[in-house]
């Protein structure tokens, strides 16, 4: 009846929306997740983001495509294991390693001689041969030597109606011929280019590759933005003009900094893999670095525009790290609050697609007429008749508000 039996380890927005891609594609998926809460909702068709709808997964639950469970032994008669779990940084800003360990250790005596496991998380170049395989063999009373070891870093964009799985290319590796041949061709099944690399660490370090350049971009014009602001020079145009030329430049836009699961976490396992190989990144460090302050530059900015913060009403509009997400990991938004408060302005927030964040509730944007309002983030339910009602100033971090009256204040 299914063309093949998949396992998905973690069911976050990369692990849930390769439920969706493989269950319309013909596949049997048994999820594995350790949040009870969230296997619940998900068994009676809740969805916790939005890589899945409640509709789809009614579906594919009645069809019997999908079941959800908290137990790894239902992972042992599976053909395809995929790990999914976050790789996020800890309360320091280090790589945390942990969720991975654990997802090994959770399923490493569960999983049958010849299956083919694949780990989609994002890590340094290295983790494959040198955490997983190690660790799932060393836990198993065989050799392992049958599990067919590759990689295929997730390229998930939450929120992109564009690209999903069948249109963006994936690059895959294993850690023998089998291993890499078995992964091309499953992919393959669902995915319209497949990119085989000749051995993961260059598929692993494709992806670090891919989010540390957006970074150093992003840092870069966040900077360039900071000049020309100071100068009167509207920089979107300015990168308006550069894009006209058809070759060597590439745009990319200011905003109130990078947030998210990717852009902000993915160079900080580069940049530990290199201090532990002792190599410099200094480039990138310093990117790292200037994303990290980015709020502080914003800070002092409203300070001389508004004659000092302090005692100042201020509404952060939009606390997302982009645009139709309800994601909130990494968001600028957190440290752009902080400062504000630290220098004593009076902050609140809102957001149309989030009712709370940080233990507190949205504030509605007509409760009061805000010295300031900074639009980080522009969903499609934004109301800006209403922010520009309630506002005697607007910092528009999104670029959408080039033709606003004076009150508005590109950044």
């Amino acid at each position: 009846m299914f063309k093949t039996k998949v396992g998905i380890v973690g069911l976050g927005y990369v692990g849930l929306a390769l439920v969706k891609t493989l269950c319309n594609h013909g596949h049997y998926v048994m999820g594995l997740d350790i949040d009870e809460s969230k296997v619940l909702n998900l068994s009676h068709g809740i969805s916790p983001n939005e890589s899945i709808s409640n509709a789809e997964l009614s579906t594919f639950i009645s069809s019997g495509a999908f079941q959800v469970t908290t137990d790894a032994k239902n992972l042992v008669e599976l053909e395809v294991v995929i790990i999914a779990v976050p790789t996020p940084l800890d309360d320091k800003g280090f790589p945390d390693y942990e969720p991975l360990k654990k997802a090994c250790e959770l399923i490493a005596r569960h999983l049958k001689r010849d299956v083919l496991l694949i780990n989609e998380s994002t890590s340094h170049p290295g983790t494959l041969r040198d955490l997983i395989a190690p660790r799932i063999s060393g836990l198993r009373e065989d050799s392992a030597s049958a599990i067919m070891f590759a990689c295929s870093p997730e390229r998930v964009n939450p929120g992109d109606s564009k690209f999903d799985h069948s249109n963006t290319p994936r690059v895959v590796s294993g850690l023998n011929e089998q291993a890499k041949n078995a992964v091309r061709n499953f992919y393959s099944e669902f995915v319209g280019k497949v990119f085989l690399a000749s051995e993961p660490e260059v598929a692993e370090m494709s992806k670090l590759l891919e989010n540390s350049f957006r970074l150093v971009n992003i840092s870069f014009i966040n900077e360039v933005s900071d000049y020309c602001v100071s100068r009167g020079i509207p920089v979107r145009e300015v990168i308006t003009a550069a894009s006209t030329k058809p070759f060597g430049f590439m745009p990319f836009f200011p905003g109130a900094g990078v947030g998210g699961h990717c852009i902000p976490v993915d160079p900080a396992y580069l940049l530990g893999d290199a201090a532990k190989h002792r190599l410099n990144l200094s480039i990138l460090e310093t990117s790292m670095s200037a994303n990290a302050s980015r709020h502080q530059s914003i800070i002092h900015h409203l300070d001389q525009v508004l004659d000092g913060v302090a005692g100042k009403n201020i509404l952060i509009e939009g606390v997302t790290y982009k645009p139709e997400v309800k994601d909130t990991r990494e968001t600028p938004a957190h440290g752009i609050l902080e400062g504000l408060r630290k220098k004593e302005a009076i902050v609140c927030w809102h957001d149309p697609i989030i009712t709370e964040w940080g233990g507190a509730l949205s504030t509605p944007v007509a409760s009061k007429k805000w010295d300031a309002v900074l639009l980080l983030i522009r969903h499609k339910s934004t109301d800006i008749d209403q922010i520009l009602d309630n506002a005697k100033l607007v910092f528009d971090f999104t670029g959408t508000m080039t033709n606003g009256p004076a009150k508005v204040k590109p950044i």
